[in-house]
């Protein structure tokens, strides 16, 4: 079975080569990284992703635009926001939400990332 392949747009260069790294380690996935919402859309019209995992709070394009410019790409293409501010009615909107294909609190643990990402894939795969 071939590996899925998900690209990881995060201002946090940390994050972005943990989360490659854990992800990576399952043997499941073949992971990509961005470090801004302009190189992450970049790479994702030049790349074929089977999800995108993206942080809300970014300098230049935030998640939201990248969300939004994303779902008009390839409106079927999973999307999960990533962000501390989720509860927070000023950043992420009941919309943004809605558009959303999951919302990940950060701080997360490696289990609930890695669980939404399985679950997100499978309901893709059964539309």
């Amino acid at each position: 079975m071939a590996k899925k392949r998900i690209l990881i747009i995060d201002d946090e260069k940390n994050l972005c080569i943990l989360l490659k790294s854990n992800l990576e380690s399952t043997g499941e996935y073949d992971v990509y990284t961005a470090y801004s919402g302009e190189e992450g859309l970049k790479k994702a019209k030049e790349t074929g992703f089977d999800l995108v995992i993206t942080d809300f709070k970014m300098p230049g394009l935030n998640g939201r635009q990248v969300l939004n410019a994303l779902k008009d790409m390839r409106p079927n293409s999973p999307v999960v926001l990533c962000s501390v501010y989720h509860d927070d009615p000023s950043t992420v909107t009941a919309l943004d939400i809605a558009k959303a294909d999951g919302i990940i609190t950060k701080p997360f643990e490696h289990k609930q990332l890695y669980s939404t990402i399985k679950k997100i894939l499978a309901d893709n795969t059964n539309k």
